[in-house]
C-alpha cells in the first residue's frame, strides 16, 4: 500500500518511506530520515535525521526524536538514531542521537514501550521488550538490557548498565550498574532481591529460578568481602547453569563501575 501522508505535514525530499506508512497533520520530517515499512505517525511528531525507525513502530504527538545530543562536546558530526520494529513511542518522548566519543550511534531495539515524556540521551543503547514508564530519563551512553521494567520517573545516570530482566521502582536514582535478574529500587537505587515474576514471565524453570537465587544469597547475603564472594560463586557455578554465567559475566565487564548492591538494613526474606 502506498503512504497515507496528511497535506499538512513537511517532510524533506531525502526521506526515505515505506510501504504503508502513515503521517499524520503536522509532522516535520527532516533530512536523512528513514521511515519502514507500517511506520505510524502521529500528529505533531518531529524526526531529524539521520535516523531510523523499524517497522510497525508507532509514534504519538509531540515526540522528538533524533535531534543533535546535548552534549558540549557535540560539533554536529554525522551521527545517528537507529529505532527498530514493533515500538510503542508515546507523547512527548525525546530521544538524542550519538555523538563521535560514544559510537556515533544511539539505538533502541524491538518491541519496546515508551510512555509519555521519557528522555534517551546520545550513545544508549536500549535492547528489546523493555518497559520505560512516564518521566523515565537515560543519562548518555546508558545500556539497557531486555525485558526490563523503569518504574515512573527513575533518572539512570551516564554510562550505568542495567541488565537483563531488571526491574527498577518509581523515582528511583540509579548511579551504579544493576546485575540482571533483579530488583531495585530507592533514592540512591539499593538491590532488593531476585525478580522472580519477571523471570517466570520469560518461561525459566523453578530450578533455574533457585539456583540464581542462590548465587545472589551468596553474592549480597554472605560474609566476607565482595570479591571473595565473587570467587566462591564462580567455583560454584556448573556448565548449565545460564543464568548464573550471564550475571557473573555482566559484573566481569563492569570496566571499573561500581555494581549496585543490597542495602545493608533490607531483610531479603521479604522479597521472596
Amino acid at each position: 500500500m502506498l503512504p497515507n501522508i496528511h497535506p499538512s505535514a513537511i517532510i524533506h525530499k531525502n526521506t526515505q518511506i515505506g510501504k504503508s506508512v502513515r503521517i499524520g497533520p503536522l509532522c516535520v520530517i527532516g533530512e536523512n530520515v528513514t521511515l519502514h515499512d507500517g511506520v505510524f505517525l502521529h500528529s505533531n511528531v518531529v524526526i531529524e535525521g539521520p535516523t531510523s525507525i523499524g517497522q510497525n513502530t508507532e509514534i504519538f504527538q509531540f515526540a522528538v526524536l533524533g535531534t543533535p545530543a546535548q552534549h558540549v562536546r557535540f560539533v554536529g558530526e554525522p551521527a545517528v538514531l537507529e529505532i527498530g520494529a514493533n515500538n510503542i513511542i508515546r507523547e512527548k518522548v525525546t530521544i538524542h542521537r550519538g555523538t563521535k566519543i560514544g559510537g556515533m550511534k544511539t539505538t533502541i531495539g524491538d518491541s519496546n514501550f515508551i510512555l509519555a515524556d521519557c528522555h534517551i540521551a546520545h550513545d544508549c543503547r536500549v535492547g528489546n521488550y523493555n518497559i520505560m514508564a512516564n518521566g523515565v530519563a537515560l543519562g548518555g551512553h546508558v545500556t539497557v538490557g531486555d525485558y526490563c521494567n523503569l518504574g515512573a520517573f527513575s533518572g539512570v545516570q551516564q554510562f550505568v548498565r542495567i541488565g537483563d530482566i531488571v526491574m527498577i521502582g518509581a523515582m528511583s536514582k540509579v548511579t551504579e550498574d544493576i546485575i540482571p535478574y533483579t530488583i531495585a529500587d530507592g533514592s540512591p537505587c539499593k538491590l532488593r532481591y531476585v525478580n522472580s515474576i519477571g523471570l517466570q514471565r520469560q518461561n525459566y524453570t523453578k530450578k533455574q529460578i533457585s539456583r540464581i537465587k542462590e548465587v545472589f544469597k551468596l553474592l549480597f547475603n554472605s560474609r566476607g568481602e565482595f570479591s571473595s564472594r565473587l570467587i566462591d560463586v564462580k567455583k560454584s557455578i556448573t556448565h548449565d547453569d545460564s543464568l548464573g554465567k550471564n550475571m557473573l559475566h555482566f559484573i566481569d565487564t563492569a570496566q571499573n563501575k561500581p555494581i549496585c548492591k543490597q542495602a545493608k538494613s533490607y531483610d531479603a526474606k521479604k522479597g521472596k
